[in-house]
């Protein structure tokens, strides 16, 4: 594998004035020999309504809640931000694109670990710069 082996992360970011929370995972795939990029939204619940069992999967986070979908239905906010995030992306390193529930995407190959962290990190504060600033949810 290239230089990027041995990254797997898993961020979470949470925007309760929102009432979203963020899911970004990063790992190592041998067979693209490259580094994955996943990210999902989720309604962001208090820790007195966290379920006692729930399992974190593809699409259910840290606090056992199922991604939401990228529709006006749902957010119209979301189905903005989507797109624009998921073409912005490259300036992390990471060629991305958004289907219904998710952004999905690889780092540039030939990335380190390290630059692999640095775009994980701008990645998490394009999210910050958008969606701290809400003062109320974003879910309709």
């Amino acid at each position: 594998m290239s230089s990027n082996a041995g990254v797997n992360l898993s961020v979470y970011l949470p925007f309760p004035k929102a009432g979203v929370a963020f899911r970004i995972r990063v790992a190592s795939d041998e067979a693209l020999d490259a580094s994955t990029f996943h990210l999902s939204v989720h309604r962001w619940v208090s820790d007195e309504d966290v379920p006692t069992s729930y399992a974190i999967g593809p699409t259910t986070d840290e606090r056992g809640q199922d991604s939401l979908p990228f529709s006006v239905h749902v957010s119209p906010c979301l189905a903005d931000w989507v797109r624009g995030y998921s073409r912005w992306l490259a300036r992390a390193g990471v060629t991305a694109t958004p289907d219904t529930a998710r952004i999905s995407g690889t780092f540039r190959d030939g990335m380190t670990a390290e630059q692999i962290l640095v775009g994980v990190h701008d990645a998490c504060d394009m999210i910050r710069q958008r969606f701290e600033h809400y003062e109320e949810s974003v879910i309709l």
